[in-house]
């Protein structure tokens, strides 16, 4: 096979480990090497300019090549390259920008006090530190939980990892850090609750009621949500979400972190997301991306009188606040921060976002008319399409992240930078400075690249549902005595060596174990579960009887956690390419 890479990709692939990304993509098919920047366009190594349809990963809000913040760093440079925080020290960037963004928010919610980090995950880790020493100053010990939401995304550090909520990126990291649990997200398409907004009255909040009320109140110290769930599939709340998740806090003495890693500097037409539903006070924000447009790495934990009097007040005497980071307050990266925020406020990039933005998802929309879109949603300059393979069930593809990934490259040969997400999401979330035009322009490039994908996804996915539909399972014991082995007579599974543990539960439930042996394979029925399986699937039998008729894509089980998945997951990933679940 020739090997197409240029020689940047060759070198690229010889030495850099690239975050959440397949090992074995970048030695074959190499990466997208960007050598350039200008607007809202990037120029990759073949010479081809690229509109950033994703401001890099979510942070270019003021657009590439600024000369206003190059200008910050250079001067900046010049005068003070670096000086430590720790211990009592200080500089005037870190001041500044403390102060800058203590009056970005409302006075009344009092938050007043910053901590610098690197990033969005080390502001996470910070928020949530401080929530439990919060508790503990308090003499309330107990209080070390922290309540986060399925597809939420807060990090990849071990504790953030565990907050987030896309529970595909926590394979094989574990074991997961201790203090975390998850609550189903405000995902009206793909309700986990199987409920009907408006009907439901926002259960996914009640159900956070719930399980505070199962762990026990008191031994709670935060619920952290982003205003507009992001790397998880671009999932903004029914209005009523977040002011019941405010409630839910306020009666139970829980903090509430609002992670505007995303959402904040504009991206959803406030200049923060979570303005869209007023008085909606946080106890702790989580800044980062847009806080320097990416220019230089940078986050922020914006922290409550509230909260930070009480530890100011009550660690014992010499007793330092004991968590840092040797950048925290880098006065490079502050310089480039209050560059970026005077851009910002000075050109109205929050409005120009929620203008821009209604128009690109009006254009968005149109895409719906594709069989394999089941739904355009998002705010301002964040918008994503779900797509599936079958819309009247909303099942997801066979191999999991195909579609998403194949119309990814579609876009990115036809000069469009759309981000594949983990849930069968493309995500759109350019720079804040976009026009109408340049929206128009990533709308038809998208729809080129639906339906290219759609050319060469949908015939199989459309035979698979007519096979399902001509010879439907009546049970889970249907499935595994009749409908399993005839498609194993049918499958060439010389490749597969698998041994793999159905445990289903209520109704129609049992343990089957299918071994696949290089092109033999057997299924049985067991009176316990089997210690000797590659792979044990865990879920109800109801759900997995949707599952054998193609109701519903064992990646959207999983990632809904109707099913749990243990041991190795690729191998996990061909048998259902094969049809064999």
């Amino acid at each position: 096979m020739t090997d197409t890479r240029t020689p940047l990709a060759v070198r690229d692939a010889a030495h850099l480990i690239h975050p959440v990304t397949a090992p074995r993509d970048m030695a074959t098919e190499g990466a997208h090497v960007v050598v350039s920047g200008d607007g809202c366009h990037v120029i990759d190594d073949r010479g081809r300019r690229i509109i950033d349809g994703f401001a890099g990963l979510w942070c270019v809000a003021v657009g590439h090549g600024r000369t206003e913040i190059q200008d910050a760093v250079n001067a900046q440079m010049k005068e003070l390259e670096y000086f430590t925080t720790f211990h009592g020290q200080s500089h005037p960037r870190a001041i500044e920008l403390a102060e800058k963004l203590a009056s970005m928010f409302t006075p009344e919610y009092g938050l007043n006090h910053v901590m610098f980090s690197s990033g969005g995950s080390e502001a996470n880790e910070t928020n949530i530190k401080i929530a439990r020493l919060f508790s503990t100053l308090q003499g309330q010990e107990r209080r070390t939980t922290i309540l986060a939401r399925n597809h939420g995304y807060h990090g990849l550090t071990i504790a953030t990892m565990t907050a987030t909520g896309i529970h595909p990126l926590r394979w094989g990291f574990g074991p997961d850090s201790p203090g975390f649990v998850h609550g189903p997200a405000p995902w009206c398409y793909r309700c986990e609750l199987d409920e009907t907004y408006p009907e439901c009255n926002v259960a996914c909040a009640a159900a956070l009621d719930k399980i505070i009320e199962r762990e026990g109140p008191e031994t709670v110290a935060a619920i952290i949500a982003e205003p507009v769930i992001g790397a998880g599939g671009i999932i903004p709340p029914p209005p009523e979400y977040f002011p019941m998740l405010r409630e839910i806090c306020d009666r139970h003495g829980i903090l509430l972190i609002i992670d505007e890693v995303v959402t904040g500097f504009g991206r959803t037409g406030t200049m923060f997301g979570h303005e869209h539903w007023g008085g909606i006070r946080p106890d702790m924000v989580t800044l980062a991306k847009g806080l320097t447009s990416g220019y230089l790495p940078l986050g922020a934990s914006v922290i409550s009188d509230r909260v930070w009097d009480t530890i100011s007040e009550r660690l014992p005497e010499h007793r330092p606040f004991s968590h840092g980071f040797t950048y925290s307050g880098h006065p490079v990266c502050c310089a480039a921060a209050l560059a970026n925020i005077e851009i910002i406020e000075k050109e109205d990039l929050a409005g120009n976002a929620a203008r821009v933005g209604e128009h690109l998802m009006t254009r968005m929309r149109e895409l719906e008319r594709f069989d394999s879109v089941g739904e355009v949603r998002g705010m301002g300059l964040m918008i994503g399409v779900d797509f599936v393979a079958e819309r009247t069930m909303q099942r997801g593809f066979a191999m999991p992240h195909t579609a998403c990934a194949m119309v990814e490259q579609e876009a990115w040969e036809r000069g469009l930078y759309a981000r594949a997400m983990g849930m069968e999401v493309v995500g759109l979330a350019p720079p804040l400075v976009i026009d109408n035009a340049l929206a128009d322009e990533m709308v038809e490039i998208l729809a080129d690249s639906i339906e290219a994908m759609e050319r060469e996804l949908m015939p199989a996915e459309r035979t698979r549902t007519a096979a399902a539909a001509a010879d439907p399972v009546d049970s889970a014991r249907d499935f595994f005595e009749r409908v399993l082995p005839k498609r194993l007579e049918s499958t060439d599974t010389k490749d597969l060596d698998p041994t793999v543990q159905f445990a289903l539960t209520g109704d129609d439930g049992g343990t089957w174990l299918l071994t696949v042996g290089h092109g033999s394979s057997t299924v049985d029925e067991l009176d316990a579960e089997s210690a000797d399986a590659t792979i044990t699937l865990r879920s109800s039998a109801a759900d997995y009887l949707r599952i054998a008729n193609a109701e519903l894509s064992v990646v959207d089980a999983f990632s809904a956690q109707r099913m749990a998945i243990e041991g190795d997951m690729g191998k996990a990933a061909a048998l259902a390419t094969l049809g064999l679940m």
